[in-house]
């Protein structure tokens, strides 16, 4: 199936569920946004307490409401109904503790990304710099960015080291893509080990890598749509990238990995 024919099928599939997807992406970001107004709220911004407890949430509750994205979207494409309350089918153990060991993997992937990307530039940056941004990801890296571009003259590093910083915000989402497949193998074999999920996870990929980075930059042009609505846009840019992602995983899982079905 050619890229374009992805998308094609996500928004068929989305046409009358992009408000309800849009919703629980909303709520994903909602989550976010207050449990970190709160901890930021009794600790202060830049406390060690604030640091420890928003980085708890984020490997520990965050991420269950991105996969209940990841649910909702995957139900509508086997057209069954998708409910609110599924979200709370996703803390139920031993689906919540394998869902939370998979969020890990996806962070150890990010930080080993951000770590060869950045230690090169450890002349420029320091190496305290290099691990505070490796840690807290790439956003981190905006205010750093926003300052070299204020200079004057920039050299032939800092300029390298921007280059590099877009090429990593281009393969990152290559990351989430590829834990999207690991969670929808969840949904697939909800009693099968992890060691089992992460093997069909790269049988299924075999000789598809390049297809689904070439999926995921296809979206550049609603990424853009994203940042010039101050973010709006991601109401609507992650249901369609998600539901493009599962026919995607959907097709060569059925090709690769018959048994599963």
């Amino acid at each position: 199936m050619q890229l374009a024919m992805y998308r094609a099928k996500a928004r068929q599939l989305l046409k009358g569920n992009w408000q309800k997807m849009a919703a629980l992406v909303a709520l994903w970001l909602l989550v976010e946004i207050v449990v970190d107004s709160m901890i930021e709220g009794v600790f202060g911004a830049s406390s060690f307490g604030y640091q420890m407890l928003n980085t708890f949430a984020n490997y520990f509750l965050y991420f269950i409401f991105l996969n209940a994205v990841f649910l909702g979207v995957y139900k509508v494409s086997q057209n069954k109904p998708s409910y609110y309350r599924d979200t709370l089918l996703l803390f139920r153990q031993p689906l919540y503790t394998h869902l939370v060991v998979l969020n890990l993997v996806q962070q150890v992937l990010n930080w080993i990304l951000l770590l060869i990307g950045l230690a090169p530039f450890y002349r420029l940056l320091g190496w305290n710099r290099v691990f505070q941004f490796t840690f807290n990801g790439l956003d981190s890296v905006a205010p750093y960015l926003l300052n070299i571009s204020q200079q004057g003259t920039i050299s032939e590093t800092a300029l390298l080291f921007v280059t590099v910083m877009l090429v990593l915000s281009l393969l990152q989402p290559v990351i989430l893509t590829y834990y999207q497949i690991l969670v929808l193998l969840k949904f697939d074999l909800p009693q099968a080990p992890l060691k089992l999920i992460f093997s069909l996870s790269w049988v299924i990929l075999k000789g598809n890598w390049l297809k689904l980075l070439g999926l995921t930059l296809s979206f550049i042009g609603w990424e853009l749509v994203v940042y010039m609505t101050a973010g709006l846009g991601l109401l609507w840019f992650y249901p369609y990238l998600i539901m493009s992602v599962t026919i995607f995983y959907q097709e060569v899982k059925a090709k690769k990995v018959q048994v599963i079905q």
